[in-house]
């Protein structure tokens, strides 16, 4: 899926706020999250890391091997670079889960970055929301374009990094469910 730039400009206005409840495609994706930190840290981290990397789609030349990295978060360079020995704890544990959780290697911060290249038909998701309950649930809602089967692994990546002990998912639901769960986290 190539990412116009008026949908990355659509996405980046989602991760700085929630979308209006018209505006919801009839399916979307939900991961379920179980973090290890406050959920409003959580969200602040996962927001701010995806600002940047928009940003980046919007203005950057991705023909350069190296994105310009200023406007990432440090914490999130740092567990996405080689001295992720120097990344606060949160973010090293959630390197571990997730390759305990992929079986696999983790990412490098320009690896990461490149994700976003809006030519590219790699990234299989955009964001969509992030909705939490009183008892500390919290999901991690994409648009898919109602495919059940995406690539995320960079998704999963930032949701184990900025937090989270477990990440399941993806799992496919109308939009119906979003809407309940934005109802349950307004209360």
């Amino acid at each position: 899926m190539v990412h116009e730039t008026e949908d990355i400009e659509q996405e980046r206005l989602r991760v700085a706020r929630r979308p209006a409840a018209q505006d919801a495609p009839p399916v979307l994706s939900w991961f379920g999250v179980t973090t290890t930190v406050p959920v409003e840290a959580y969200e602040a981290r996962l927001r701010s890391v995806l600002d940047a990397a928009l940003g980046l789609a919007l203005s950057s030349d991705f023909a350069e091997e190296d994105l310009p990295a200023a406007a990432v978060p440090e914490w999130f360079a740092v567990v996405s670079g080689p001295l992720f020995a120097n990344a606060p704890k949160y973010a090293r544990r959630g390197r571990e889960r997730y390759a305990a959780a992929i079986r696999g290697g983790s990412w490098d911060l320009q690896e990461w970055l490149h994700e976003f290249d809006p030519d590219s038909e790699s990234r299989g998701w955009a964001w969509w929301d992030l909705t939490h309950s009183a008892d500390g649930t919290v999901r991690i809602w994409a648009d898919t374009w109602g495919e059940s089967f995406f690539a995320c692994d960079e998704l999963r990546w930032l949701a184990y990094v900025a937090g989270a002990d477990d990440v399941s998912g993806p799992y496919l639901a109308k939009a119906d469910s979003w809407h309940t769960a934005v109802r349950g986290a307004d209360r």
